[in-house]
């Protein structure tokens, strides 16, 4: 074996994006080596075979040259399966626009996903994901398959012939999907990084969720290489001409016989003008990475070792302790608070109140507050994050500004402590920050719960849109035609200038016929413009069924418009609701009551109940253990939680939704999704 030492990239796009799952084909041995062997069935070329067995053309010309000039029907295709059980590729091949070869990796599209969320998550943009997935340009669904474009790195070489240290550097990161049977020591051992880099850099992979499909970020380590001598045989297709036997084809070709005979065991007896396949035995140089040398894998007794890993990772600072820093802008520097501030000083408030509740549930630790008035000032969150006693925070909880949320993002990030966004809505950083925790459900995944229940709670019935021109139209709506549209159902918007008109109204509705009217607008303005017509026609129309729709905004209308509501049989969606447990809710106001000697502030949501409930979850959580992927789901007084990761790496978002159904009976019917 000759030896030459070269520093190569592990990520050199035409050959290293290897699994170690097996090609789907059945096997025989020829020369003493295991070779999958695939039939051409008719119309197949060499650009669908790669694509259906997942390796590519230059895989299949280089162990059967000559295919790529000619395939025939009924011919076969060798593989070695030493090269392809370990070295099928985990990524696809295609070419962009210029007609470059590129690589990509495989991403399942999951429940309220967006092309501008995914892109966002990958680093690439909305038109590489359509370029390479057209189909993609009118919309996505759960359960599709996307290529996304992987950006390729740079391979360096380095002469180190000289020398026989190993030298690691980290590359760029790439992205990889799990195929069926991966591990995580096979992974690492593959892109030469370890089990522990693999989940810093994935922090949502545990030993007990490690699952096919899913996509990890991997950063390769350049590695030292082994130039090295190997043997393999390639296949080479010859038309039996008259007189030709095994025997002389043997000599010719310079192969034995019995590896002739096991090239083309349905062939027992050439016959003239049949293909046969000769196994050319060939040697070729490759480069052996040196963790290519080892044979074992963890054994599965030894998963423990994982484990231990694993903890060392995602549990932090197992002491008695769970400190918690509450950073809001408390504004106590003014002479009088605003609103917004007295607001955040209710939710201090509510918190603490969790925080005897828990202390009496589970007092097997100590909590320590620490809060900390922000002023609504960056510079301010600065000093304060300098401060050394913020690094032993297991837990931040934050203002409602993004910059400001980042900040502190950013320094949870580097010190692993949880940060906590209970205010700020439209923010999307979790993309980024793996110990960021979004209280409020994300719009898009608010809007994929929303047409789970439309679907479910709705089908078979007539869909009417009321708008009024002059009111904005909620972003929802137009989402929501496009989701009917593409179920080919139907709908019909009915424009009011002015108040809704009872006989306007009945001129459309057709007898025996089901009916959900929904609004275009959240404002109080169209609700008073229409209700007392939807009400008489609910009231006089016997023969057809009606009930209305409405958005997250009525929450704030149920004092007001509450039997108008029950009248019409309304449903309506939202991130919180306070009224599904009024004995609790009482229970709560009572003791807010006693300890501060006055009520909260009316507003929605209402900021002393979120600041128990996120108090009460998060504390509860680390009262478990200090392991944010240990969440559970969790019903509160107005808020639920049920946190999930929106990829491997990210942080974590609330998935939950309140649908809520006043009836015609006066009761209050709540769904949490």
């Amino acid at each position: 074996m000759k030896i030459k030492i070269l520093l190569l990239a592990t990520i050199a796009y035409a050959t290293a994006y290897m699994a170690s799952a097996q090609l789907p084909l059945p096997q025989r041995t020829i020369g003493g080596m295991q070779f999958y062997y695939h039939e051409v069935e008719k119309k197949e070329t060499i650009y669908s075979i790669a694509r259906k067995l997942g390796i590519t053309e230059t895989d299949i010309i280089k162990y059967n040259p000559g295919a790529e000039k000619e395939l025939k029907t009924g011919q076969y295709l060798f593989f070695p399966v030493a090269d392809f059980a370990s070295h099928n590729k985990v990524s696809h091949t295609t070419e962009n626009k210029t007609g470059n070869r590129v690589e990509t990796f495989t991403h399942t599209v999951e429940k309220g996903e967006t092309l501008y969320g995914i892109a966002k998550n990958y680093g690439t943009t909305i038109d590489d994901i359509i370029a390479y997935n057209p189909e993609s340009s009118a919309g996505i669904k759960e359960g599709q398959t996307l290529q996304i474009p992987q950006t390729p790195t740079v391979t360096n070489e380095v002469d180190m012939s000289h020398t026989t240290d190993t030298v690691s550097q980290d590359t760029t990161i790439i992205y990889v999907t799990i195929r069926q049977g991966d591990t995580m020591f096979s992974m690492a051992k593959r892109y030469n990084t370890s089990i522990d880099k693999l989940m810093e850099l994935n922090p949502g992979i545990s030993p007990q969720n490690f699952k096919s499909g899913e996509v990890i970020r991997i950063r390769p380590n350049y590695f030292t290489t082994i130039e090295a001598e190997k043997e393999t045989i390639v296949f080479s297709t010859y038309k039996v001409e008259r007189g030709d036997t095994y025997f002389s084809l043997a000599r010719r070709f310079g192969v034995s016989v019995d590896d002739l005979r096991a090239a083309n065991p349905e062939m027992k007896k050439l016959k003239r003008g049949k293909i046969i396949y000769i196994p050319i035995k060939k040697t070729e140089t490759v480069q052996i990475s040196p963790s290519d040398l080892l044979k074992d894998d963890i054994k599965s007794g030894e998963s423990h070792v994982i484990q231990e890993i694993y903890d060392s990772i995602h549990v932090f600072k197992d002491d008695n302790n769970i400190n918690v820093a509450l950073m809001l802008p408390l504004m106590l520097n003014q002479q009088s608070q605003s609103k917004q501030a007295r607001l955040f000083t209710e939710f201090y408030k509510g918190f603490l109140l969790a925080v005897d509740t828990v202390r009496m549930m589970h007092g097997n630790k100590r909590i320590n507050i620490f809060a900390y008035d922000t002023q609504d000032s960056p510079s301010h969150i600065d000093s304060i994050l300098k401060s050394p006693a913020m690094a032993e925070m297991d837990m931040i909880f934050t203002p409602d500004d993004s910059d400001q949320i980042a900040r502190i993002a950013q320094y949870g990030t580097e010190n692993k402590i949880a940060v906590i966004n209970s205010f700020s809505l439209k923010n999307d950083i979790y993309n980024e920050y793996p110990t960021l925790f979004q209280v409020n459900t994300p719009q898009n995944y608010l809007q994929a719960k929303l047409f789970d229940f439309f679907d479910e709670t709705f089908r078979g019935y007539d869909v009417l849109f009321i708008n009024m021109p002059s009111e904005e139209e909620k972003e929802m709506i137009s989402e929501l035609k496009a989701h009917l549209s593409a179920k080919n159902i139907s709908y019909t918007t009915l424009d009011i200038n002015s108040s809704l008109q009872a006989d306007t109204l009945n001129q459309i509705l057709i007898p025996g016929r089901k009916y959900v009217i929904i609004p275009t607008s959240s404002s109080r303005n169209i609700l008073v413009k229409s209700f007392d017509a939807i009400k008489r026609v609910k009231l006089d129309r016997y023969d057809v069924n009606l009930c209305m729709l409405g958005h997250p905004e009525w929450t704030t209308y149920t004092a007001e418009f509450g039997s108008d509501f029950h009248q019409i049989d309304t449903y309506f969606y939202s991130r919180f609701f306070n009224q599904r447990n009024e004995d609790a809710i009482q229970d709560f106001d009572e003791k807010y009551h006693r300890w501060y000697g006055e009520y909260m502030i009316y507003a929605a949501p209402k900021f002393g109940l979120l600041g128990y409930d996120t108090g009460y979850y998060f504390l509860t959580l680390f009262m478990q253990g200090k392991d944010y992927n240990n969440n559970f789901i969790y019903e509160g007084l107005q808020n639920s939680f049920d946190f999930a990761r929106i990829s491997n790496w990210s942080g974590f978002i609330n998935k939950s939704a309140y649908f809520i159904h006043f009836t015609v009976f006066n009761t209050i019917e709540t769904y949490i999704k």
